[in-house]
């Protein structure tokens, strides 16, 4: 099984490549931030992590707090690192789970922000990275009704887009003058190409 990592920043775009990859050629998406909240729903062992190390107001009536847990993990690094290494560890089982069941796919994506800050990279056949100037990437966040102080939080939590550019083996510019729909398909071409 061919595995391929897909990362960027926050507000990068990458969700939208990896939509291109999906809707077009069927390519099987793995969502990492999507499961990631599912599991902080569902897994018991996170959400007892949660409550007893995060806080009771993890949950609000049953429901994750994200906002919550957001303000507490971005202003505590200690508990931010506890808490990234034990989601991370859940989705990466997760992920591997659900790999096990693409067995007929020419090749599957796993879309994540943090696939170098989590040093996940080699467990990829090949990496892309989805890079986009700095002001799109905020302003696109604060249009979505981010607080502009959580959004450059984030952005400094991330590497930056050289390392990624760096340690990628392909990297598809969305600064709204390249088309991304031809960055993908020439990717999805040389993919096709390599395994054939």
């Amino acid at each position: 099984m061919i595995s391929i990592g897909l990362t960027g920043g926050i507000g990068s775009g990458k969700t939208t490549v990896s939509q291109i990859f999906k809707y077009n050629w069927n390519i099987p998406v793995y969502y990492a931030d999507e499961r990631a909240k599912w599991l902080m729903q569902n897994n018991e062992s996170i959400k007892t992590f949660l409550l007893d190390i995060v806080g009771q107001d993890s949950y609000s009536k049953g429901s994750l707090n994200k906002e919550y847990i957001a303000s507490v993990i971005f202003n505590n690094s200690e508990v931010k690192s506890k808490l990234e290494s034990v989601v991370h560890k859940a989705v990466i089982e997760d992920y591997e789970i659900w790999k096990s069941t693409k067995i007929d796919a020419p090749y599957i994506i796993h879309e994540a922000a943090l696939i170098f800050e989590s040093q996940l990279q080699d467990k990829y056949n090949k990496i892309i990275s989805v890079i986009s100037p700095l002001e799109l990437r905020i302003k696109r966040l604060v249009e979505k009704g981010m607080n502009i102080r959580d959004v450059e939080k984030r952005i400094d939590a991330q590497t930056t887009d050289d390392f990624k550019i760096k340690n990628s083996d392909f990297v598809i510019y969305n600064n709204e003058t390249c088309s991304i729909l031809e960055q993908v398909i020439n990717i999805h071409t040389i993919l096709t190409n390599e395994m054939g």
